[in-house]
C-alpha cells in the first residue's frame, strides 16, 4: 500500500455505509450536501464514533478492523474544527506549547510570522477574534506532529484577511503533511482540491478529481453545473496602461480587471455558465474583453427550458448554461466549433 493510502469500509445502523482506497497526496476535498454524511465519516475515521463496524487503514496501519480498535489520541491525526476550542484560561502562547510535538515540522515562532499571529502569544483566548483564534487552533494541530490533518469547514465563518492568509498555507501545507478538507464551498474545494470524496446520502458517491466529478451527468452533483468550472491562466502578464491582467487559457487569450499585478506564476478563475454567451460568429463590435474559440462537446438538457453545454477548450473544459430555444435557433451540435464569450470571472484565491 503506497505512502499516504487511506482505505476504509464502514457501516453504522443503516445509516452509513462508507467505502474508498484513496491516495492522500495534497489536499482532498470532502464534498456534499448538508446532512449527507461528511462530518460522521470524520468522526468515523478519527475513532470518536465506536458504532461504525468495519475497517481503517492508513499508511499500512491498521486503525480498525474486527480484532483492533485504535484509540482517537494514537492515531495521530491533527484535527481543525469550524470552531477553534482553544482552552480559555490559557493565552495563545499557552495553548500552543501544550500541544507542542518535538517532531513537529514547525515552531511556534515559525507558524506565528507564517499565520501573523506573533503580536497575540500573550493575549488571552477571550480577547481574540473568531479568525484570530482559528489561525491559532490550526497552528495548534500542525505543532503535534500529525501523519494526517483534517480540517472540518475550518473557514466557514473567518474575516477576509484570515480567509486570504490560511488559503494559499494550507496549500502549501499539504505538500507536507496529507490533508481531508471538508467544505460547503465549491470555491475553496476548486482552490485547494486535488482529489475529492463525494458524500451522498450516507455513501461515498465519487472519488476522483473535482473537476471531472463536477461535469458528470450521473452524479449529484449535477444540481452545481451552472456554477461553472475551474480554468488555470498561465503566460501572466500586467498591462499597466489598461490596470489588467494578460494571460492565456489553452494558448487562447484573456483579459482580467485587477488592482494590482499578482506574483504566481499560474492564476486560477471560475467561469459561472450563466456567464457565458455562445455565438456560431464573432460579434464584431462588443464591450466583452473575453472570447474562446470552442468545440462543443456535451449536450445536456437540466431542465424543460435549460439546456447545458459542455465546451472543450484543449486540455480544459467551459460550462454553459443556455435556453432550449437558444439551442434550437443556433443548431448547435456535438463536435461543432463555437465562440465562447465570458461576462465575468471570479479570481479563485481572493475568496471575500
Amino acid at each position: 500500500m503506497p505512502n499516504n493510502m487511506l482505505k476504509f469500509t464502514l457501516c453504522k445502523a443503516g445509516l452509513f455505509n462508507f467505502a474508498a482506497e484513496i491516495n492522500l497526496a495534497g489536499v482532498c476535498g470532502v464534498f456534499g450536501d448538508s446532512g449527507a454524511g461528511k462530518t460522521s465519516l470524520v468522526r468515523a475515521l478519527i475513532g470518536l464514533d465506536e458504532q461504525f463496524i468495519g475497517s481503517v487503514n492508513f499508511n499500512n496501519n491498521v486503525w480498525q478492523d474486527d480484532k483492533h480498535f485504535v484509540k482517537t489520541e494514537h492515531r495521530q491525526i491533527g484535527m481543525v474544527f469550524q470552531e477553534p476550542r482553544l482552552f480559555p484560561h490559557l493565552d495563545a502562547l499557552g495553548n500552543l506549547t501544550l500541544a507542542h510535538n518535538k517532531r513537529s515540522l514547525y515552531t511556534i515562532e515559525t507558524l506565528a510570522k507564517l499565520l501573523d499571529f506573533e503580536n497575540l502569544l500573550d493575549k488571552k483566548t477571550i480577547a481574540l477574534s473568531g479568525g484570530q483564534k482559528q489561525r491559532i487552533a490550526i497552528a495548534r494541530a500542525i505543532l503535534t506532529a500529525p501523519q494526517l490533518l483534517i480540517m472540518d469547514e475550518p473557514l466557514s465563518s473567518l474575516d477576509a484577511h484570515s480567509r486570504a492568509l490560511l488559503l494559499p498555507f494550507i496549500k502549501r501545507l499539504a505538500k507536507q503533511i496529507p490533508i481531508l478538507y471538508i467544505t460547503h464551498s465549491m470555491q475553496e474545494l476548486f482552490y485547494l482540491a486535488n482529489n475529492m470524496l463525494l458524500i451522498n446520502d450516507g455513501k461515498i458517491e465519487a472519488v476522483g478529481d473535482p473537476q471531472k466529478l463536477f461535469i458528470d451527468p450521473r452524479l449529484s452533483l449535477v444540481k452545481h453545473a451552472h456554477s461553472g468550472l475551474l480554468l488555470n491562466v498561465t503566460c501572466l502578464s500586467w498591462d499597466e496602461t489598461h490596470a489588467m491582467l494578460q494571460g492565456k487559457v489553452d494558448g487562447q487569450a484573456i483579459y482580467l480587471a485587477m488592482d494590482k499585478p499578482v506574483e504566481q506564476e499560474i492564476l486560477q478563475i471560475k467561469v459561472e455558465s450563466k456567464d457565458v454567451i455562445i455565438a456560431t460568429q464573432q460579434f464584431p463590435h462588443s464591450s466583452l474583453q473575453n472570447c474562446f474559440t470552442s468545440e462543443v462537446e456535451q449536450i445536456e438538457q437540466i431542465s424543460a427550458s435549460h439546456i447545458l453545454l459542455t465546451l472543450n477548450l484543449g486540455k480544459q473544459k467551459l460550462l454553459a448554461k443556455i435556453t432550449a430555444k437558444s439551442l434550437q435557433q443556433l443548431q448547435l451540435k456535438v463536435g461543432q466549433s463555437v465562440y465562447s464569450y465570458i461576462k465575468a470571472v471570479s479570481i479563485i484565491g481572493e475568496i471575500t
